[in-house]
């Protein structure tokens, strides 16, 4: 190539990029491109979400602390539960979890592995943190339904995992020596619960508060719950809250709780007629979510169950999408301090 010819192809590709350049600024003060503007500035909004239209928001890192749940249209509360806020752990992995068919991985649950929430097991995590010496990490957790991943895993993680799930109908065993199985449920109280889902076969399930599990069946008395992991189909609408009004929140470092936005807690299964679901039903669910962050948790995982997809009515209006989701917070409070 000759020099006059080097000379124009550089002039051409010079003009080339200025038109490019000139194009993308222009479609940028018009707003044709405001998820690419969103994306370069990460752009934080206040405006009241009643105001923004579903095109401007779309890339928009809204402000969930200041949304008015009971405003809050269908599309927006599935974008809250949705909101991921994957930049407060810079390293989240999944433990558990198996292949069903083409559909996707189920049975695994997220842990932030930031050294000031990681659960530390008894070797110690490196970096080291502190100077102090810990000892195993301690999950709870609720809902097995025969499917062991996370367990196993959290214990080749090195921690002591207290499984529960009274649906198994399983006597109290070790699953391992560090998997102790107890054939108890959680509730928002002690009680006895009749499960009569199959009526030729109705068995009682033994209901325990957290709190009651913690202090008085497991003596943990003054342990962290290094991880807290709950999959109860519907019962976490009566258990969080009291979770939090009992104070055991303030033991617990990182929770994973799947929740089921259409499934509402039934004493009697059988006779457990389905939820009259409507906007408002979907806003009492979200509320619970929020009083976590209110709480002071920080999201960190926010996944969709795809098995959950299917058509719903709500308010006699057709809508096509998820009602299960896997949400994962860390708890500040318990951070530790790292070492620098």
């Amino acid at each position: 190539m000759g020099a006059i010819a080097r000379k124009w192809l550089v002039i051409r590709i010079a003009a080339a990029v200025s038109v490019f350049f000139f194009g993308l600024s222009a479609l940028l003060q018009t707003g044709k491109l405001v998820h690419i503007k969103n994306n370069l500035t990460r752009v934080t909004t206040t405006l009241p979400l009643q105001n923004v239209s579903s095109r401007d928001r779309i890339n928009d890192v809204v402000d969930w602390r200041m949304a008015p749940v009971e405003k809050l249209t269908l599309e927006q509360l599935v974008q809250y539960i949705e909101w991921t806020n994957s930049t407060s752990c810079r390293l989240s992995h999944d433990f558990g979890g198996s292949v069903v068919l083409s559909m996707g991985v189920d049975g695994q649950k997220a842990l932030c592995l930031d050294p000031a929430v990681r659960p530390e097991k008894a070797s110690g995590g490196w970096p080291p943190v502190t100077d102090k010496q810990f000892s195993e990490c301690l999950v709870y957790s609720f809902g097995i339904n025969n499917e062991w991943t996370f367990d196993e895993a959290m214990q080749n993680f090195g921690c002591r995992v207290y499984a529960f799930d009274p649906s198994m109908q399983l006597a109290n065993h070790n699953h391992t020596p560090k998997i102790h199985f107890y054939n108890t449920g959680l509730g928002d109280r002690d009680h006895v619960r009749l499960n009569d889902r199959d009526p030729a076969n109705p068995s009682n399930w033994t209901m325990k508060s957290l709190d009651s599990i913690y202090r008085h069946l497991l003596g943990h008395e003054d342990k962290i719950i290094d991880y807290l992991k709950v999959d109860i189909e519907g019962d976490e609408w009566i258990v969080l809250p009291q979770i939090i009004s009992s104070g055991m929140m303030d033991r617990v470092r990182q929770l994973g709780v799947e929740i089921h936005l259409l499934t509402h807690h039934c004493p009697h299964m059988s006779s457990c007629p389905p939820p009259d679901v409507s906007l408002d039903f979907i806003r009492q669910r979200v509320d619970v979510i929020k009083s976590l962050e209110d709480y002071g948790l920080v999201r960190f995982d926010s996944k969709f169950n795809p098995w959950s997809n299917n058509l719903k009515i709500i308010d006699g209006v057709d809508w096509w999408g998820y009602d299960a989701y896997e949400l994962v917070w860390y708890n500040p409070k318990l951070a530790r301090n790292v070492s620098s």
